[in-house]
């Protein structure tokens, strides 16, 4: 069962088609990240299955009823059972955190201690009394978050929720937002331009560009065998490799590789991750040597960039632990911890 299902859904603004003949399935009790650069049509995807805008052609259902046909058929946003936490959060200013949680539901339910069990649900129980200008921006999109889920929502959309926190305090409020909506038995559906951020929450990732989902699949997955090249670059560093692939086996300047699935013979791109180099002894058998030029060390880890071969090689990403890292000027050697993805090379 599906707790949200899209198809062929098209939306157009003016003569700028924004999405085209996009479909998306989102299953029960899932989190889901609809990844995308800036203009992609992520943000648009989501006002439409909110009901903020109305579909030009195509289908929207929410847990299996249909709320959008791009004609005759259209639920409001608030007969949708969704819940919806915005950028900014978007409190009511002059509402204590009590009552902003509490603004959507009845009497009967406020009595019957719906808002207090949501407090302590995000963890913010002694915050009830104060406003929002007296909260940090962490507690802040907890309130937001608990209003959201105070109607009981079937499907909680989150509109990009972290992007106005600072970087320390980012990753710890995705991580008890994470648990919260896991907690809660809620499917989410997160909107991000943030890979870290949709490879490290979600159970399903949809890679959106040009208007239409590229690629949907596990983080993992998706990371390791991305469609095409444009898709491996856009999911985190790639070192993208001239191949020639023959037997299903590519070679390249790193070597004689293992292909992960089949490629016809012939030219090729090879996808190799940085974290897929291994730095060893240049004079160990099977490696390529190479110069480091330049280190970027971030304490845990380090990247290294290492030109392989003597004089102009190209030169390729490397990411190790921060203990295991060189300084420019040395020669290393690496190996590919096979297998690889590749694609046939564009004609």
């Amino acid at each position: 069962m599906k707790t949200l299902e899209v198809t062929s859904l098209d939306k157009a603004f003016g003569r700028r088609a924004v999405l085209r003949n996009l479909a998306l399935a989102v299953p029960v009790g899932s989190f889901t990240a609809i990844l995308g650069a800036s203009g992609s049509g992520k943000t648009t995807l989501l006002r439409v299955v909110a009901g903020f805008e109305r579909a030009d052609r195509g289908t929207v259902r929410i847990g299996g009823t249909l709320v959008d046909d791009g004609g005759s058929t259209w639920l409001a946003p608030e007969r949708r059972q969704i819940g919806y936490v915005p950028q900014e959060g978007s409190l009511f200013p002059h509402l204590s955190v009590r009552r902003n949680v509490g603004f959507g539901l009845g009497r009967g339910e406020i009595r019957a201690g719906r808002v207090d069990e949501l407090l302590e649900l995000v963890g913010i129980g002694e915050l009830a009394s104060r406003y929002p200008h007296q909260l940090s921006g962490g507690q802040q999109q907890r309130v937001a978050l608990a209003r959201a889920l105070a109607v009981r929502p079937s499907l909680l959309l989150l509109d990009e929720p972290f992007s106005s926190l600072d970087a320390s305090m980012r990753a710890s409020v995705r991580a008890e937002v994470r648990e919260l909506v896991r907690t809660a038995g809620t499917t989410a559906v997160l909107v991000t331009h943030d890979q870290e951020e949709a490879l490290s929450l979600a159970d399903q990732v949809a890679v959106i560009r040009d208007g239409h989902i590229g690629q949907t699949g596990a983080p993992r997955d998706i990371y390791n065998r991305p469609v095409d090249a444009d898709l491996a670059t856009f999911l985190g560093e790639a070192n993208l490799l001239d191949a020639v692939i023959e037997a299903q086996r590519a070679r390249t300047d790193l070597g004689e590789l293992v292909l992960s699935a089949p490629v016809g013979g012939g030219a090729a791109v090879v996808l190799v991750r940085p974290e897929q180099l291994e730095v060893c002894d240049p004079d160990m058998a099977g490696a390529v040597c190479g110069e480091v030029v330049a280190l970027d060390y971030h304490g845990r880890e380090a990247v290294m960039r290492v030109r392989l071969g003597q004089g102009a090689g190209r030169v390729v990403v490397v990411r190790v632990a921060g203990q295991a890292a060189e300084r420019p000027g040395r020669r290393v050697g690496l190996v590919v911890r096979a297998p690889v993805v590749a694609w046939p090379a564009p004609s």
